[in-house]
């Protein structure tokens, strides 16, 4: 049975096989619906269509790619230009400075490189169109049972990103102590906030801007940033930043460049949302994106009764004195999922709710919250549409 009917058939099948194998690298495939298939149709040509399914999941270098091809290399570089520069080959360095190339997923994934250069061409205004369709086809599945359905679904499975806390962790303080000491194996640890991040990559060449992928295409579909943030204003790391500015995507930023960005972002409202290699949030850190509730894929699908959430957080907020809170209610403005409400003039924090973003504490001005440090993983069901806290 067909699944996209204003696409011709012979390429639906090979679109159909394309998807199946992008969908081999999330944890959770994404239904192959005509919606889905109409997004990878606005991108691709038939001969990048084929050329993708010719090499499959496994990864491969530019000249593997080239052997593969049967074209001459002139023609071939053409093809391979495009394909990487839409997202649809993402590369890996190897420690001996081998790249090799391999097929990404659809988000995170292929989709939001293909927007991060912000260039707003017909394909690209199609691209949006037709990705709000899939937007909308999520949407419409909000109903009694699928609704339960698919949070026992999403709850069963494990956070694929993480929040990190805006400024320094609260309650770490260095104490000289004027001795050597056995630091005992060496371990990596993640990065708790989005400063450490940083300084963790903060060498020339590894962090890069891009533009963010859901607030390019709202701005595509005439539905600005209601917290106002430039389109311009993810980062991307290590590899990927290289990768980014290689084929025209993103520029780099030096430390104090990303630093003053996230200064920016934070104020009017940006959660740090990071991504990890692989959909896991045990491996390496691919990109930060600042996201807002309004804007984001996640965030703001999760506000708009789309999706559930389950987040990897290292944080929490507490009231620290509820006598400062003078309930102007900022903070119930900023805080991405609705955790604090105001009750007889003051602020209260829903626990299980709070996904340790920092907002509420960087928003207020009388120091009535605190974040403390509490590992966990969050889960929030999705809500009902008609519940929802942004229903347009």
């Amino acid at each position: 049975m067909k699944i996209a009917s204003t696409i011709p058939e012979e390429r639906e099948k090979s679109l159909v096989k394309l998807a199946k194998l992008m969908n081999t690298r999330h944890k959770d495939p994404y239904p192959i619906s005509e919606q889905l298939l109409g997004c990878l149709d606005a991108i691709l040509t038939s001969e990048e269509i084929d050329f993708l399914i010719e090499m499959d999941t496994d990864p491969y270098t530019y000249e593997q790619a080239l052997y593969h091809s049967f074209m001459p290399e002139a023609r071939f570089e053409k093809l391979f230009e495009s394909i990487v520069r839409k997202g649809f080959a993402w590369p890996h360095e190897t420690t001996d400075g081998v790249q090799w190339f391999r097929l990404p997923g659809f988000m995170l994934g292929a989709f939001e490189v293909y927007l991060a250069d912000g260039a707003e061409t017909p394909e690209k205004r199609e691209f949006a169109r037709r990705l709000d369709a899939l937007f909308e086809s999520f949407a419409k599945l909000n109903t009694f049972p699928t609704r339960n359905i698919f949070n026992a679904q999403v709850k069963r499975s494990r956070p694929q990103q993480s929040i990190l806390l805006p400024g320094a962790a609260p309650g770490r303080t260095r104490i000289p102590v004027d001795r050597r000491l056995d630091a005992g194996p060496a371990n990596v640890y993640p990065a708790k906030t989005v400063r450490e991040l940083i300084e963790k990559n903060g060498d020339d060449r590894n962090i890069a801007v891009v533009h963010c992928f859901c607030r390019q295409y709202r701005k595509m579909m005439e539905e600005p940033c209601r917290f106002g943030h430039a389109p311009q204003s993810c980062l991307v790391i290590g590899s990927l930043a290289r990768f980014a500015v290689q084929y025209g995507t993103g520029r780099y930023l030096s430390k104090s460049d990303a630093l003053q960005l996230l200064r920016e972002v934070e104020s009017r409202g940006a959660v740090h949302q990071v991504f990890h290699a692989d959909e896991d949030t045990g491996k390496p850190e691919i990109g930060i994106c600042n996201c807002c509730w309004d804007c984001c894929g996640v965030l703001g699908s999760y506000n708009r009764g789309i999706i559930p959430l389950h987040l990897h957080a290292y944080f929490e907020a507490s009231i620290r004195d509820a006598a400062a809170c003078n309930g102007c209610g900022v903070c119930v403005r900023f805080c991405p999922v609705q955790a604090i409400t105001l009750e007889d003039g003051v602020c209260r924090i829903e626990r299980r709710m709070c996904i340790g973003c920092g907002q509420c504490e960087l928003q207020c001005s009388q120091g009535a919250i605190r974040m403390v440090e509490n590992e966990r993983a969050v889960f929030l069901p999705l809500v009902k549409r008609s519940e929802a806290r942004i229903r347009d």
